[in-house]
């Protein structure tokens, strides 16, 4: 018994590859997403954009150097918090701090915190511009969300920055965006199909378990049947010495038959059952009637006939294989209608009829027989065409002769074969 093909499997593997392949080009994007140098510019104490830089120059950390000489100078401290609005973290980043004012005229830098002497660069002192570096050391390595992101710096000044002097302060922020795989809709999106995928797949693996047990069970059964059926065969078989195997010939040949004219594996393998038992209802004839050498007198026909209705009526509560009723009862119907039990014309015919009645004819015609020998197969070819659209279905006797001629159907005597 053959496997059913199925192509979950195709289609599993097909799904699985498209969806590695989708992890894999996101990982490769998200990646490249977090080596883009991006920049970002604002003025400062500006509540917008992706990161907001906000100053503060406490009114208490202000002072006079040397006040009313012509040195005097001012110390201020320069409180600075970098709020990030993107909630992603920002690595490798660089600051530049624009102070594009005439009026900030830098003498000198007195101090700082949370930056690292190594990255802090100053260049010039009118309209300075101080770039931050987020590298290892005091600086902030990293710019975090909901972190506090401040540095500061004391300044010297040969004038007083007052607030109004903030909105000339722009500033320039560059680095990498390390967004994690897990922030972005895609991933979510791909876990969930992962999930469904191997949901499906556990699924399939069960259903697959399941259908094996089934096939296995389904394989016996037909074990079984198969057996039983050729075991009552036999029986009909023994009634007539000249027609033993007789069944079973009948069954193989129908078979072949029916897989020529394109039945199904289904139907073809209750064919070969049907075929089996279509001359069941010779057990209830008389074997001086079954066996007699000479030619049976038209009373005696009468009684051979009803191996038919018998067969039929004995099939008839057996409804595991669909059509075994039809087989037994209309085998001896003929194409033109006048056959029996029913005499049924054409297509009325049962299919299973039709093929079993071409193969029981084959078997007859090329066995040896109580009343006769084997024909030879050049008569059994014509005998066959002579009769088609009378006897047989013209189709199957032009598909029967085709395989004759191609030697596709055994008409030696060595011809026993099993019917499965």
């Amino acid at each position: 018994m053959s496997r059913t093909k199925h192509k979950g499997v195709l289609y599993l593997i097909i799904a699985f590859a498209v969806l590695a392949i989708s992890f894999l080009l996101f990982f490769i994007i998200v990646d490249k997403n977090n080596k883009t140098i991006k920049e970002y510019n604002g003025v400062v104490n500006q509540d917008k954009g992706d990161f907001i830089l906000n100053l503060e120059i406490p009114s208490d950390k202000k002072w006079v150097n040397d006040e009313g000489s012509e040195n005097q100078t001012f110390g201020e401290q320069f409180d600075f918090y970098i709020k990030d609005n993107k909630k992603y973290d920002l690595e490798d980043w660089t600051l530049t701090i624009n102070f594009n004012d005439e009026q900030f005229d830098l003498q000198k830098v007195d101090s700082y915190w949370n930056i690292d002497k190594a990255t802090f660069k100053v260049n010039g002192l009118k309209g300075s511009k101080f770039t931050i570096r987020g590298e290892v050391g005091r600086t902030i390595e990293t710019i975090k969300p909901k972190e506090s992101n401040n540095f500061g710096f004391i300044l010297v000044l040969k004038n007083l920055i007052k607030e109004n002097n903030f909105q000339n302060f722009t500033y320039t922020l560059t680095g990498r965006i390390h967004r994690a795989a897990i922030d972005y809709p895609m991933f979510w999106l791909l876990f969930v199909l992962s999930f469904v995928y191997f949901a499906i797949l556990i699924a399939y693996i069960i259903i697959r378990l399941k259908e094996r047990n089934f096939e296995a069970f389904k394989e016996n059964t037909y074990k079984i049947i198969n057996q039983s059926m050729n075991t009552f065969a036999s029986l009909i078989d023994t009634k007539d010495p000249y027609t033993r195997d007789h069944s079973a010939r009948v069954s193989y040949y129908s078979v072949k038959i029916a897989r020529k004219l394109g039945l199904d594996d289904e139907t073809c393998r209750n064919i070969a059952y049907i075929a089996l038992m279509h001359d069941c209802g010779k057990l209830l004839i008389d074997d001086a009637i079954l066996t007699k050498p000479a030619h049976l007198t038209d009373a005696e026909y009468e009684i051979m006939k009803t191996h038919t209705t018998n067969g039929g009526k004995a099939l008839k509560n057996f409804t595991a294989i669909k059509g075994i009723v039809d087989g037994a009862m209309y085998h001896h119907e003929k194409w033109d209608g006048s056959g029996y039990p029913k005499g049924l014309k054409g297509e009325e015919i049962p299919i299973v009829a039709r093929i079993i009645s071409v193969a029981d004819s084959l078997d007859a015609m090329s066995s040896d027989r109580c009343y006769r020998d084997r024909l030879q197969l050049d008569i059994i070819k014509k005998e066959l065409t002579s009769n088609s659209g009378t006897q047989f279905d013209p189709n199957i006797i032009k598909v029967v002769i085709e395989m004759i001629d191609k030697g596709e159907i055994d008409l030696t005597e060595d011809k026993i074969k099993d019917a499965d």
